[in-house]
């Protein structure tokens, strides 16, 4: 009887361990979005043309880049692993870009819901977009 719940005990924790990858955060509220940018790295990862169109201040511009080459770069550029990561672009890109970093160790990783449009929207008419960044 013993060896049996602890085999169900191995089996349980098992699971959990399987099931806790590291998930980027949803954010939908600007204030809390920009309260995480302290320390963090950040990257805009839409195309080069939106970036240069409009960015926020202080992000980085990678749309010069594939998705793999943004993976690269921001382990390449962290010295830490638990430091903030930020994205901002579509959903789509940012998850294939935090599956990357995860799978490299990276753990704190942020991304705003409504993407950069929805940002701005949120932000209102008192944002001021940083234009043109050389991607």
């Amino acid at each position: 009887m013993k060896k049996i719940i602890f085999i169900i005990m191995i089996f349980s924790f098992s699971l959990i361990l399987i099931s806790c990858k590291a998930s980027p955060n949803k954010v939908n509220d600007a204030e809390t979005f920009e309260s995480l940018f302290n320390g963090a790295i950040k990257y805009d990862i839409r195309s080069e043309e939106e970036c240069e169109n409009g960015h926020i201040p202080s992000f980085m511009c990678m749309g010069a880049l594939d998705k793999d080459e943004v993976i690269h770069n921001i382990d390449l550029v962290s010295l830490n692993k638990k430091q903030n990561i930020i994205l901002i672009g579509n959903e789509e890109d940012v998850l294939y870009i935090f599956k990357g970093l995860s799978k490299k160790g990276f753990k704190n990783m942020y991304y705003f819901e409504d993407g950069y449009e929805g940002f701005v929207q949120a932000k209102g008419e008192g944002f001021k977009p940083e234009t043109g960044c050389g991607c």
